[in-house]
């Protein structure tokens, strides 16, 4: 029998965003980690990958045997992760679209928001990267398709040309929203969304509201968190203590310093970072960089929350980034295995694509607007 909920870990699995970082410390090693633990805790895990920057490694494999040796490393990873049974969708941060190499950096865009580009782009990107997963998954899992997408900085609008797009080419799921976000420079809006738990039909022309029809694209929100006084000062302990740690960093790998241009690349604007006082600060359901006791009790406020949902079926979105996992070793496992000791009776964990064959079959999981 089906347990009420349903824990979605989607792991944005990526080297950092302004493109600095190495496959092997940020995306290899740590997910490397995580499926093992994920293994042995029977527990399932989706990896949403982040195929831009790999098309753009493969562009630079006859010139550079860094970059070779990287992509390579790339493939063979998200081949281990179906070996170990793990789903692999997609994830796309577009400011990787005509990056340049020099001098060992990577220089992006600053379009962080897949929404903003042209009709044309967003088409391009989207079937070149399905077509690199399919040909390289294919030959050891024939039936693997793309159903699942992740924006890459929660960036979806505007969403009509792409959510039509993801459509396109088979896309189901669609992540990235979540109630009261606001990022004023990376285009991204969600404060007027209409649903902030379950999965919903969009209108395609503006994601953020229900639609009264059956669309082929849901979407799944993230889980808001509001961390409070006691949340937030789990994390400030911590920073302080990574900030009196010194704690080691991707730069060793670099010659020469980081380009200021390089270092100010960000989806973030000034404005819509927190603020004093955070005690109304907003976020979602993430495991990083965050210790045990904020990451248990974050799952404990969402579950508290939910606990009326009138669903007997709701999913719970956390996003993940393995590439932050450094340090936080112990703390995510403690984290999973308290999941499972407390809440393992009413929940259990499941892969997008799973999530997905499940909604086929009963009707009642995704909302639509109702007159």
């Amino acid at each position: 029998m089906k347990k009420r909920f349903n824990i979605l870990i989607e792991d944005d699995w990526e080297v950092m965003g302004n493109g600095l970082g190495n496959v092997a410390q940020l995306q290899y090693l740590p997910s490397l980690f995580f499926m093992k633990l994920a293994k042995r805790l029977g527990i399932k895990v989706t990896f949403m990958v982040d195929v831009v920057q790999q098309l753009v490694f493969r562009e630079h494999v006859h010139t550079d045997h860094n970059i070779k040796l990287q992509k390579h490393l790339w493939d063979d990873t998200v081949l281990l992760m179906k070996h170990y049974g793990f789903d692999v969708q997609l994830h796309l941060h577009p400011q990787w679209m005509n990056a340049t190499l020099k001098d060992d950096f990577f220089f992006l865009g600053n379009n962080w928001n897949f929404g903003r580009y042209s009709n044309a782009a967003q088409d391009s990107l989207i079937r070149d990267s399905i077509h690199y997963l399919e040909e390289l998954i294919t030959p050891v899992d024939p039936d693997y398709k793309v159903v699942a997408y992740k924006g890459g900085s929660w960036g979806l609008q505007p969403s009509g040309n792409l959510l039509r797009n993801m459509e396109k080419y088979g896309i189901r799921i669609v992540m990235g929203v979540r109630e009261g976000m606001s990022l004023p420079g990376n285009g991204v809006d969600y404060t007027k969304l209409e649903e902030h738990n379950m999965p919903y039909y969009p209108d395609y022309d503006d994601l953020c509201k229900i639609s009264a029809e059956k669309k082929d694209v849901i979407i799944i929100p993230l889980q808001t968190v509001t961390p409070g006084i006691k949340g937030l000062t789990y994390l400030a302990a911590d920073m302080l203590k990574r900030k009196i740690s010194k704690k080691d960093s991707m730069y060793h790998y670099y010659n020469n310093s980081i380009p200021a241009a390089i270092n100010e690349l960000s989806p973030v604007s000034e404005s819509s970072k927190p603020k004093f006082p955070f005690v109304n600060y907003k976020t979602h359901l993430k495991i990083g960089n965050q210790p045990f006791p904020y990451l248990k009790t974050s799952f404990d406020q969402v579950i508290k929350r939910l606990g009326d949902t009138p669903f007997e079926r709701i999913p719970i979105l956390i996003e993940c980034h393995t590439k932050q996992y450094n340090q936080y070793y112990r703390d995510i496992e403690k984290f999973l295995e308290y999941v499972l000791e407390k809440y393992g009776d009413v929940a259990e964990f499941s892969s997008l694509s799973d999530f997905l064959k499940e909604t086929d079959v009963k009707n009642n999981m995704i909302k639509l607007k109702t007159a």
